[in-house]
């Protein structure tokens, strides 16, 4: 990261990092999925689930946080940015934490020493933030705080993660990872999507279609994310005692998010595919959670279906899609370049929702799962790859037109 123009603004650091660690795990997801299909029997020092898990949510989407949440949460505030060595060196040392973790399947001893990076580099980012926003004056600070509760939520699961490293083969092992995956999802990463989702979506939406009613009330917010922390508890206890599920909870927790996407006019965002990409995204969040709460359901009946089908409509299909339609937004935005959405990109966009379908179909088709898990895997490593060849130079590049950061 010597490159000056890469270090003139955290997005580009950010975003530059988290594109290459994203890269790196879907491409050695992809190995380790199509080696099953062929039926290659290789012998992991690491669990390739459990290392999976710490890569996709620990491993890039942070680095994206970072570099979003240092370039415009200082103007949501109305102060300073956050001085130059503070924000290089959190996204420095948790990316070297991410690269450290994807070499673990080589070197083993490399899990742990970067899961303490993680500790460490997050912990510094949460204080770099608090600080943000203790020397705010704006009158409304309500989602950079909620975003940084979210950010401290982070702390105790990247703990847990690095517990189930430093002792991988210790009784309670698969419970830390199995509170490092829940805490992580439903304390951290679902919470600051639904938080940044809830803020720049209806304002996307008022400066491009007309008219437009702005609709975010908070109380659908703070419902939201009590509804997160809820499915977390719920679903630890039901690791323990199968017996408990949050399908009653997860049908709310739906419908109200089915809402909010009906009235930010998801229709009418097609107008725009720049915006679309977020709307379209956003509707995930609300499949998702359909999907958990018929799986809760049913199993309260005793029926058991679906697997991870909720899971990955969660993660590749919200999260995923809404970093393509975000940092696309933002990758254009900052680079001086026009907003608007290239053909290429489109396509890209709704290829990883093909490849959403493709993960979700396995789960429903048992005998062909490993073939559609590795169709889903391989076509996402590809949208990204060529995403990534489009988007990533924009990084180092010096902005289109001339102006600074």
């Amino acid at each position: 990261m010597r490159n000056p123009t890469l270090l003139a603004a955290p997005h580009r650091a950010g975003f530059f990092s988290g594109s290459l660690v994203l890269l790196a795990a879907m491409a050695w997801w992809a190995c380790v999925i199509v080696l099953r299909l062929t039926g290659v029997s290789l012998s992991w020092p690491i669990p390739p689930a459990w290392l999976h898990a710490d890569l996709m949510i620990f491993g890039f989407f942070p680095l994206f946080m970072l570099g979003f949440i240092n370039t415009a949460g200082p103007k949501w505030l109305g102060v300073a940015a956050p001085a130059r060595m503070h924000w290089i060196s959190s996204i420095a040392l948790y990316a070297l934490g991410s690269v450290l973790v994807a070499l673990a399947t080589w070197m083993p001893s490399l899990h742990a020493a970067g899961d303490a990076l993680h500790v460490v580099a997050w912990a510094f980012a949460v204080w770099i933030w608090a600080d943000r926003i203790r020397a705010s004056t704006a009158a409304d600070r309500r989602h950079a705080w909620l975003v940084l509760a979210a950010f401290v939520l982070a702390l105790p699961a990247l703990t847990c993660q690095l517990a189930a490293s430093l002792y991988p083969t210790a009784l309670h092992t698969a419970l830390w990872v199995q509170c490092a995956i829940q805490i992580g999802i439903w304390a951290f990463l679902l919470p600051v999507f639904l938080i940044v989702s809830h803020r720049m979506v209806p304002f996307f939406s008022s400066s491009v279609l007309q008219p437009y009613v702005t609709w975010r009330p908070f109380w659908l917010l703070y419902t939201w994310l009590v509804l997160c922390l809820a499915h977390a508890g719920l679903s630890l206890a039901g690791w323990a005692d199968p017996r408990i599920n949050s399908g009653i909870t997860d049908l709310v927790f739906a419908a109200l998010l089915l809402y909010a996407s009906y009235r930010w006019s998801l229709r009418r965002s097609f107008k725009v595919p720049l915006l679309a990409m977020l709307h379209a995204a956003f509707l995930w969040s609300g499949v998702a959670l359909t999907l958990y709460a018929a799986q809760g359901l049913a199993a309260s009946a005793g029926i058991y279906m679906g697997g991870l089908a909720p899971l990955h409509a969660l993660t590749i299909g919200f999260f995923c899609c809404t970093l393509l339609g975000f940092v696309t937004r933002v990758s254009l935005g900052h680079s001086g370049r026009p907003l608007a959405v290239a053909r290429v990109t489109w396509v890209l966009y709704w290829l990883m929702h093909v490849a959403v379908l493709a993960r979700i179909a396995g789960e429903f088709f048992a005998r062909e799962a490993t073939l559609w898990f590795s169709m889903a895997a391989v076509l996402s490593l590809l949208i990204l790859a060529v995403w990534g060849w489009r988007y990533v130079p924009m990084y180092w590049q010096p902005r289109a037109d001339g102006q600074p950061g």
